[in-house]
């Protein structure tokens, strides 16, 4: 029989060495660095409405108008009101004159500092102004679209603003929403306040009889057909 050739035994040296020198080669790689998250972008909030108040009241007050005692001013809030009086009152210590606004569709007086009166009152509109007011009842109305909620701080913004042309939006879009539609008792709340605002306002400006203003006010508003539902 032909003997078999020796088998060539392993090496465990070398495999160990080989063994030793992958991991040598694995450690001497360096590991790749974390690839970083993307920043994220911070929104810039605006300031809140208080901060934004508290710098229109810093403004300078002699960009305000000069009134004087006689005068017919509107009061950003309460609407039309006449200047009485102009008193000047002693508080800790400390003199501040004052305005005194008699409001003549309501019982109510109150005392506006006379530096102080440019975010509290403005003047009342002249017959050109008026006219353009009344003009603007004629245009077309604003709907309320999807978003009522919206819509209805739109039209809260306008009331508040102090602005008579924003204050007529406001009737004319109540009243096509109204007539069409119809509203909500909170609208139809708002709806009164706008048309009682404008009809004075008018009234005053024009020196007119608050009969003949509200006639004016209700002839420009235009009359529109309900709106069938669907079923």
């Amino acid at each position: 029989m032909t003997p078999r050739a020796p088998t060539s035994a392993k090496k465990p040296a070398e495999s160990g060495n080989r063994s030793a020198g992958t991991k040598s080669e694995t450690a001497g790689i360096a590991a790749a660095p974390p690839v970083p998250a993307p920043a994220r972008r911070r929104k810039v909030k605006s300031p809140p409405r208080h901060a934004r108040r508290a710098a229109a009241a810093s403004s300078t007050p002699e960009q305000a108008p000069k009134y004087k005692k006689g005068d017919y001013v509107v009061h950003i809030q309460h609407g039309v009101a006449h200047i009485s009086d102009i008193q000047t009152k002693s508080d800790f210590g400390e003199t501040q004159e004052y305005f005194i606004l008699n409001f003549p569709t309501e019982e109510m007086v109150i005392s506006v500092p006379t530096d102080k009166t440019l975010y509290t009152i403005r003047p009342l509109i002249n017959k050109t102004e008026a006219a353009r007011v009344v003009q603007k009842l004629k245009e077309d109305p604003q709907e309320s679209g999807a978003n009522w909620s919206r819509w209805y701080k739109v039209l809260q913004e306008k009331m508040y603003s102090g602005d008579i042309f924003q204050v007529a939006e406001v009737v004319r879009d109540l009243n096509y929403s109204n007539q069409t539609k119809g509203i909500s008792p909170a609208l139809k709340k708002m709806l009164n306040r706008a048309r009682d605002a404008l009809i004075t306002e008018v009234r005053f400006s024009l020196g007119l009889d608050a009969e003949v203003a509200e006639t004016k006010i209700n002839r420009a508003l235009p009359a529109f057909e309900p709106i069938a539902r669907k079923k």
